[in-house]
């Protein structure tokens, strides 16, 4: 089922509360434009004509310690439909972007849901994604043009949404279902289209900032980076940017 909206402030807002009313798993909410959407860090993600946002509501039996690779499971996913619709290599950035080249073309925002007082005992994770597919730069915010990019902009092709939404909705609720089931497949397939591998790297995690290279995740999801020392450190929190 897909509740579509022209325009509403967010697609996981929506999904949430519908989660909260005991929505069934597979459910989709979908929007021409989100006036509130958000990504990593509470930030606002742009949200132009043109571009592909929904968010997927899935109840899944997935231990607590295991939801962040959820996140994971969902920039493979896309990242395999975006190659194989129009023929584009994306990396992933964790923990929640999709990168062509230097441009981010997708962001993705996973939000566990409990609701003890409902009817359904199975937790509920939305997943939402903001996908720029048919924009064109000039549809952004001008401090955003020179670090984003779309899929029009990248092949000079205009795509169906619909269609787009459909192969991605059952590529990531299959992805997602490997979490449970093998969880050590899906990280090696995220870890081969890691953006951050072998890069000079930041984190800040309130005043201290550390640098050192990208060395992929662990198998709880995590970051993993290694310091001028040779020490290892995993990203719990804070920002994680190229340095």
């Amino acid at each position: 089922m897909v509740l579509y909206f022209d325009h509403i402030d967010s697609t996981n807002r929506i999904a949430r509360q519908k989660a909260l009313e005991d929505a069934p798993s597979g459910l989709i909410v979908r929007a021409g434009r989100q006036s509130a959407g958000r990504g990593q860090y509470d930030r606002s993600f742009a949200s132009p004509d043109g571009g592909l946002y929904f968010s997927l509501l899935l109840r899944l039996a997935v231990p607590i310690a295991q939801l962040p690779l959820i996140t994971l499971a969902t920039g493979v996913a896309c990242r395999e439909v975006l190659f194989a619709a129009c023929g584009v290599e994306a990396k992933i950035k964790w923990p929640n972007d999709l990168y062509l080249g230097e441009r981010k073309v997708a962001g993705i925002l996973c939000e566990n849901v409990s609701n003890p007082a409902g009817k359904n005992d199975q937790p509920a994770v939305v997943i939402g994604v903001g996908l720029n597919v048919n924009s064109a730069l000039a549809d952004f915010p001008s401090e955003l043009q020179p670090i984003v990019t779309t899929l029009f902009e990248q092949t000079g092709q205009r795509m169906d949404l619909e269609k787009l939404l459909d192969l991605l909705a059952q590529a990531i609720a299959s992805k997602a279902a490997m979490v449970a089931i093998d969880s050590e497949l899906l990280l090696g397939e995220w870890q081969k289209h890691d953006y951050l591998h072998g890069r000079s790297l930041a984190h800040t995690a309130g005043n201290v900032t550390l640098q050192g290279i990208g060395m992929g995740v662990s198998a709880l999801g995590l970051y993993r980076f290694r310091d001028a020392a040779g020490v290892e450190h995993s990203v719990v929190g804070g920002q994680l940017r190229l340095a």
